[in-house]
Order: structure tokens, then sequence, then C-alpha cells
């Protein structure tokens, strides 16, 4: 069996999907949903590198003594 991969971005309006692209997706079919949850918008509308960054660490439940690891570890890595 072959299997083909198609990813189109979606809006959850009230639970419901609205999709960006209609016109990519086939007449009938199943697929999978991933929920990306939405970054907290600065007044340009992009995160910070200091705001992503903590975006990234919530995502990972790092406190900051796995945090300061973390960085340790990517620092030894490097030299």
């Amino acid at each position: 069996m072959i299997m083909s991969y198609l990813t189109v971005e979606v809006e959850i309006d009230h639970g419901r999907l609205v999709v960006a692209e209609p016109g990519k997706l086939p007449e009938k079919g199943k697929g999978l949903l991933t929920v990306l949850e939405p970054a907290a918008p600065t007044a340009s509308g992009k995160l910070t590198p200091l705001e992503a960054l903590e975006a990234l660490q919530r995502h990972l439940k790092l406190d900051e003594k796995k945090a300061a690891a973390w960085m340790a570890a990517v620092r030894d890595a490097r030299r």
C-alpha cells in the first residue's frame, strides 16, 4: 500500500476546522490533526529570541535548573 501525506493550514473556530486552502484537500479521506498552541504575540506579532526561548522551555517543561543543564551540555558539545 502506498501512502501519501498532505499538510494543510487550518484554524479552529469553536471546535470546527477551517482550512486555509480547501482546494488542496481530496473529496474523501482520513487524516490526523496536530494542534499547535498559539504563541503570545508581541506588538510586531513575532516573538523576540528571549520569548521564543521561554516558550520552548515551557513546551519542554524545563525549569531553570534543567534549562541551565541543557545549555551547559550544548556549550560542552560545541567545544
